[in-house]
């Protein structure tokens, strides 16, 4: 499994709604599949390896890239700059496969794929809530905020911003940590 890449000014949750951040971003995600065919699990593994998507030299069986960029949005009143609401542009893009041929073999071999791709999804959601809940505090610490310059209070925004980016690339390598990159939720290559 491939940890997540962050992109310059980002993160963003992928394969599920933004719950708090939804109403205020413009939201991306995309989700591209690769197509493995085999008739056991022993293929599997191999077409896995063979297959999937290649980062910085390396195969990884799913591969996830989380992004988030914002603009921060001021007026000017009562001879004060305040902050609006930052303007949020959040993107996830997620290779994941798919066993094409999965009907062709036996049961188990299913249940085993059909436990992986549940551990790829709960792992990738634990991952977007982790993200969200960042995201959640950087736009409450830019309320309410003013200052007496325009550009003051917007590096000011800035830097809360790249802070809950800190924080969330912590909470989420501290999560792939403690789930050995999801294998203790079960993913591994069946």
């Amino acid at each position: 499994m491939k940890p997540a890449r962050w992109i310059r000014q980002g993160v963003v949750a992928v394969c599920v709604l933004f719950s708090v951040c939804a109403q205020s971003a413009s939201v991306q995600s995309s989700i591209e599949y690769y197509d493995v065919s085999a008739h056991d699990l022993n293929q599997l593994r191999n077409q896995l390896k063979a297959q999937g998507p290649q980062k910085q030299g390396n195969r990884y069986s799913i591969a996830a890239q989380y992004r988030m960029n914002w603009t921060p949005k001021v007026q000017i009143r009562n001879d004060r700059c305040e902050a609006l609401q930052p303007e949020l542009q959040l993107s996830a893009d997620l290779v994941m496969p798919r066993w094409i041929s999965q009907s062709n073999a036996d049961f188990a071999a299913q249940q085993s794929w059909i436990g992986y791709i549940a551990a790829a999804q709960q792992y990738h959601q634990k991952i977007t809530r982790l993200i969200e809940q960042s995201v959640d505090r950087f736009i409450q610490q830019t309320q309410g905020l003013s200052a007496t310059e325009c550009d003051k209070l917007e590096a000011l925004i800035n830097a809360k911003g790249r802070a809950a980016l800190a924080s969330a690339q912590q909470k989420v390598r501290t999560y792939q940590r403690q789930t050995r990159h999801g294998e203790s939720l079960g993913l591994t290559i069946p």
